[in-house]
């Protein structure tokens, strides 16, 4: 047993808890001195490290921060380290197993996380599943060790069709349902990671819009219920409920967490905040305000953040407050530097999106299809139908007569009566543009693909749907292909 240099000492997990809490609510500086007052008072036991080195992963993984990145990468394989020296003593010791391989997954998520090496990332997730793995065997009621391993598995079930490779290298296979079940199990019952858990729950949750689930929203309306004062948590489920059409409820929520805004990674919240203000504003059609409050996000950015869309948006909304000329340089911003890496699919799009503004300036289709959009986002489906419904049945039409023009509306179009619930008038414009050819807008054609096999699956037509999935794999490296497969594992697994 572990005793404590001091016999009035708290226990290790009142501090553990008290600590883990101080991280939810960004007081990092608190959480550190309670996890090394457990490597003060509780010498011969390694969750102190742990803990503390928890701080910086945290720390790094909304930062950015390269030092912040150096600083736990340090700690953590000197708490690897200490954990096997524990076990070349005691083999058997399930906690300092467990912390070796809790770390070891922990640098592998951040090393994915921060573009980093991934055969690092897959050798330290290797390490890591296999101790997790073997101590479930082991111990099935050593709850906590089901986080680390349902997020490894859910991770490694998202891995591309152009990383495959990577699989063989490791020797497993993820499984989104299995790690999502993991992750429900150390929610309810882990001794030190409900919390974690049921964050990570949140986050993979999400499922297609049309589905309309709440379980995301409700999981982090519970934790902010637990940490009412936490700025991050009130960011997290300000955005939630932005993703689920909730607009105008998000603002109050959001200026109450820059309020709160007064521990660790100040820079994080104030950058999250005002994005998501701005994104409010301009679903709201209220361009003004969505200038002030993207400008404001763009002043805490930094080189290693991913802001191509904001910028991007920004462009937009000067343009559709007639600032032509603060649009171009807006756009002009937006930059190719992800061009070549794995990941930042997202930049890309809103890269090539930015060229193609800065050569043309906004087209009369582009500012009805901004329109319809934001009523959708707003979670006015009805409206956004009825809105696209007039377009198409109205003289508006016989404007847009190039295949690239009618596949934007009868996505743009689709989407919104699949929200609306018009199942059937949502498949037949989705196969419209699957009846047309386009470069340009070609990554719409794969895109339509799956939300048809999501309407034949749906209905039962198993087969027709497995069809209509395969030609997503059937269009080359198009810009949104990633985000497809990873929304294809979703649905069909059902998580």
């Amino acid at each position: 047993l572990v005793q404590p240099v001091k016999s009035n000492s708290q226990s290790i997990d009142e501090l553990i808890n008290s600590g883990l809490a101080d991280i939810y609510n960004l007081n990092f500086p608190s959480a550190i001195s309670k996890f090394k007052k457990i490597q003060t008072e509780y010498p011969n036991d390694i969750k102190g490290y742990f803990y503390e080195s928890l701080v910086y992963f945290y720390e790094a993984l909304g930062t950015r921060n390269e030092a912040i990145y150096e600083k736990y990468m340090d700690l953590s394989e000197n708490l690897i380290d200490k954990c096997e020296t524990i076990l070349d003593k005691n083999e058997n010791d399930l906690d300092a197993f467990y912390y070796k391989g809790q770390t070891h997954s922990y640098r592998s998520l951040l090393l994915l996380s921060l573009n980093k090496s991934l055969l690092k990332a897959a050798s330290n997730g290797s390490d890591g599943y296999r101790i997790l793995s073997d101590i479930i065997k082991r111990r099935p009621d050593y709850y906590d060790a089901y986080m680390g391993l349902g997020l490894y598995k859910i991770a490694i079930g998202y891995v591309p069709e152009k990383f495959k490779w990577l699989l063989n290298f490791i020797g497993f296979d993820g499984n989104l349902k299995e790690g999502y079940d993991l992750l429900l199990k150390s929610s309810q019952s882990g001794r030190y990671t409900k919390t974690d858990s049921k964050i990570a729950l949140a986050f993979f949750s999400v499922q297609e819009r049309e589905e309309k689930d709440q379980r995301t929203v409700q999981m982090l309306k519970e934790i902010l219920n637990q940490f009412p004062e936490s700025p991050i948590i009130k960011i997290l489920y300000a955005g939630s409920l932005q993703l689920s059409g909730v607009i105008d409820e998000t603002i109050p929520i959001i200026e109450d967490a820059l309020i709160k805004n007064t521990g660790s990674m100040q820079n994080e919240i104030k950058k999250s905040g005002y994005a998501l203000l701005g994104n409010a504003y301009f679903k709201k059609n209220d361009y003004v305000n969505a200038i002030k409050n993207l400008e404001e996000h763009l002043k805490y950015v930094v080189d290693e953040d991913r802001y191509n869309i904001t910028m991007y948006n920004l462009g937009l909304a000067y343009e559709l407050t007639g600032d032509r000329n603060k649009a171009i340089e807006r756009y002009k911003k937006v930059r190719d530097k992800f061009i070549n890496e794995r990941d930042g699919e997202g930049e890309k799009m809103f890269y090539k999106f930015a060229q193609e503004r800065i050569s043309r300036p906004l087209s009369e289709l582009d500012k009805l299809l901004v329109k319809g959009m934001n009523l959708r986002e707003s979670g006015m489906y009805k409206e956004s139908s009825d809105y696209y419904k007039n377009i198409i049945s109205s003289n508006e039409m016989d404007k847009f007569n190039s295949n690239d023009e009618k596949i934007r509306i009868y996505m743009e179009a689709a989407t919104s009566y699949l929200l609306n619930n018009e199942t059937d008038l949502a498949f037949d414009y989705f196969k419209r543009v699957t009846n047309l050819k386009s470069e340009k807008e070609r990554y719409n054609i794969p895109t339509a693909y799956f939300e048809l096999g999501k309407i034949y699956w749906r209905k039962g037509d198993r087969e027709n749907a497995e069809k209509m999935f395969e030609k997503i794999f059937d269009f080359g490296d198009y810009e949104n292909r990633q985000s497809l497969e990873m929304r294809l594992k979703s649905f069909k697994e059902g998580i």
